[in-house]
């Protein structure tokens, strides 16, 4: 019989933050250039249209991502897509995940724009006796709705009495005139 002569396994520690940084730098480098559909990171599934930033791209250039596609994100990513409240101006989650616990394969639900956007609010009226522009009091604006404009449009198609176009009628038109050939047609012939 052969003894085992592993070392025994270091107990399981979490990463420093030099060691995590690390993972990130090869993360982001082993990633570059890839789709969120192709690089490394737990699998979510868009629920509306994302754009999703690139890995370690200088320029902060993004990918679009169609409702239903699954990507691959690391926590961190998943956590600012996961974020609503009132604060973030979404009401739901943009991403849902696929394996692990908090997995699911129901159908897509049906977000609705109001979801995904902030409340709208109307700006406060300035204090008074500030230079910010204020609303129009109660009864100073109106609209008017003219029906009768005189417009031509409004009258239908213009006739003329037969009586008017007579002339014009029976004139024999004038025949277009004839033009002599020029010099260049008489060479080539």
């Amino acid at each position: 019989m052969v003894a085992d002569t592993a070392a025994p396994a270091e107990p399981l520690t979490p990463l420093s933050a030099g060691e995590q940084k690390t993972l990130e730098g090869l993360l982001a480098r082993h990633s570059a250039g890839k789709a969120p559909t192709a690089r490394i990171g737990d699998a979510y599934e868009a629920l509306i249209a994302l754009s999703v930033p690139r890995r370690g791209d200088k320029d902060r250039q993004t990918d679009l991502v169609y409702p239903g596609e699954i990507i691959y994100l690391t926590e961190e990513e998943a956590r600012q897509f996961e974020r609503h409240g009132t604060r973030d101006g979404r009401q739901v989650p943009v991403i849902r995940k696929l394996s692990g616990p908090d997995g699911s394969r129901e159908p897509l639900p049906r977000l609705l724009p109001r979801h995904v956007s902030g409340r709208l609010f109307r700006p406060a009226v300035p204090p008074p006796g500030s230079e910010l522009p204020r609303p129009d009091p109660e009864g100073s604006s109106r609209i008017e709705v003219i029906d009768d404009g005189g417009a031509p449009e409004t009258e239908g198609a213009a006739t003329a009495a037969p009586g008017e176009m007579a002339d014009q009628l029976q004139e024999r038109p004038v025949d277009a005139m004839d033009l002599p050939p020029s010099r260049s047609r008489r060479r080539a012939q």
